[in-house]
């Protein structure tokens, strides 16, 4: 009884050696045995295994999560758009993007120094502030190419959670995970209309869950996390009470129109382009100062066109019938050298990042899995490889995808140079053109060329999906009481993923969110090198 709320009961009991399964009444023995302590709650019995003798086979009951919606409201800009600003156009880039979503969830532990309550107020106020700045993600989509910014609001929900938050970290399954999510995305469609959706849940234990999906339709990753930042930014300024004071003239006006004062946001990060040149440290660049909203659509507005085009165009992201498991590999930092080195060993001296190295390792396993071919989609952020270099802050989807093909038999070191010189094609010459009058018709053929090499190679070869997070200062996120214990990019609907962020536990190391088919995972994971050098967080099974 001492223990309190840090600690959990296990009961445990083994029914090995009792002779149950000799249990013959003249016409047979029994082929299962159950011992049926089904109603108490975190409990292990073990008994000898029927098929295998010498085996064990456990029956375990746990709790099952129960999740109940407490409010739902649209939560509106703070300030009403002005007039001028109502018809917001998209970028061309956007225009190509399917319907799909971006789920993101962020775990906080229990704050000594606020409650719940006043989390979930601080959170609605400064959401509707950020909203005031962002105000495309209050408004609604009217055509393929525009949003009218009609402050209709952002969904918001609020959710109780009947479990500890630490129970879910350790042992979540996937349907558990998705039911923290707005409209339960899993990124792999997006039906509601909102284009940005937010889900507190609130954990019995005091813990919180934070998931935001926003349409891809209108940002990327990049877009996302600057959305973010800047919204912990406004939640901090509330629970601090450090406001930054303005003129009285310029309180009247909409925070788009001001002039800026102020430095923008200094939070350093890119997207895949740079998380494959060099590791990032977590919690090196503490400083954060808000960003102004700078659309892309003004560099490169629609073409409204985009109706029209044919299908392949896109990559889509279609929702699967078939069981999915979710799993997570820790890369430690001293794993990835010691991957580094063997690399080296087998005469690979290429300057190989890590994320390529941990890839490429991935992808190898990935067919083996799988006994067959694969092709690997990898989108690269260009903000920072465009010249002259757009703002790492800017709003919209500033991509481009490259692709490359393996074979099965091919060796980890080979994959390690496919993958480097995959991404080394979308290079700053490469880039250019996005910047010409072709520049509409480039980014649709980039598309349109991966599209096709999926659609070209037929039933025998794979496609994996391949995005790296790393870099991304997602783990930075405090909006007031301190920063995740975990982050979840939440694609659970989204067959042969693979999501690499920066590791919390290890500085320089790497976590891999891997999504695949239950029975090929269960292969995925035998690879004897991906044992030699990962751990592994299991993450249960998605039906």
């Amino acid at each position: 009884m001492s223990q309190g709320d840090d600690f959990r009961v296990l009961i445990i009991s083994s029914w090995c050696k009792f002779p149950i399964y000799e249990a013959n009444f003249g016409w047979g023995e029994s082929i299962s045995t159950i011992v049926a302590t089904l109603g108490i709650k975190d409990n292990i019995v073990l008994l000898d295994s029927k098929e295998f003798p010498g085996g064990i086979e456990a029956w375990i009951v746990m709790k099952k999560m129960k999740i109940a919606k407490i409010c739902e409201e649209l939560i509106k800009p703070s300030s009403p758009t002005p007039h001028e600003l109502r018809d917001h156009k998209i970028s061309f880039i956007d225009e190509i993007i399917p319907h799909s979503s971006i789920p993101l969830i962020l775990f906080y532990k229990k704050s000594e120094n606020i409650t719940q309550s006043q989390i979930c107020s601080h959170l609605k106020t400064s959401l509707s502030q950020t909203l005031t700045q962002f105000y495309p993600l209050a408004g609604r989509m009217k055509s393929q190419y525009s949003i009218d910014c009609n402050d209709e609001g952002a969904y918001y929900q609020e959710s109780q959670v009947d479990a500890s938050l630490l129970d879910i970290i350790k042992n979540p399954t996937s349907n558990e995970l998705v039911q923290l999510t707005p409209y339960n995305s899993n990124g792999s469609s997006s039906n509601f209309q909102e284009l940005l959706a937010i889900q507190v849940n609130l954990f019995n234990c005091g813990g919180i869950a934070i998931s935001i999906s926003i349409s891809h339709k209108i940002g990327d990753a990049s877009s996302l996390c600057t959305f973010i930042m800047n919204w912990c930014n406004a939640s901090e300024r509330l629970i601090i009470s450090n406001t930054r004071c303005v003129d009285s003239t310029e309180m009247l006006s909409h925070p788009c129109q001001i002039l800026q004062k102020y430095t923008t946001f200094e939070a350093s990060y890119t997207h895949l382009s740079a998380s494959l040149k060099s590791p990032s440290n977590i919690g090196a660049n503490k400083v954060r100062k808000d960003s102004i909203f700078v659309s892309l659509s003004s560099t490169f507005p629609p073409r409204g066109i985009c109706d029209d085009t044919p299908k392949e165009n896109c990559i889509p992201i279609h929702p699967v019938a078939e069981k999915l498991a979710v799993k997570r590999f820790i890369f430690t930092t001293s794993n990835i050298a010691k991957m580094k080195a063997k690399l080296m060993n087998w005469g690979y001296n290429e300057n190989a990042t890590r994320v390529e190295v941990v890839l490429a390792l991935l992808w190898k396993c990935f067919m083996a899995a799988k006994g067959c071919n694969s092709v690997a989609i990898v989108p690269v952020n260009i903000r920072q490889i465009t010249v002259p270099h757009l703002d790492e802050n800017s709003f919209g989807n500033f991509f481009l995808v490259t692709s490359c093909i393996a074979s099965v038999v091919n060796e980890w070191f080979s994959l390690v140079g496919k993958i480097k010189s995959a991404i080394g094609r979308i290079d700053g010459n490469y880039v250019k053109r996005i910047r010409g009058e072709e520049g509409f018709e480039f980014v649709k053929s980039n598309f349109k060329q991966v599209g096709e090499l999926i659609m070209s190679q037929g039933d025998d070869i794979r496609v994996l999906r391949i995005s790296s997070w790393c870099k991304f200062p997602i783990y930075e996120a405090n909006f007031g009481w301190g920063e995740p214990i975990l982050t979840i990019v939440a694609f659970f609907g989204v067959k042969d993923n693979i999501v690499l962020l920066d590791s919390i536990e290890f500085v320089g190391g790497i976590e891999a969110w891997i999504v695949m088919a239950d029975q090929e995972m269960t292969l995925f994971e035998q690879d004897k090198e991906l044992q030699d050098f990962t751990s592994l967080d299991a993450i249960g099974d998605l039906n």
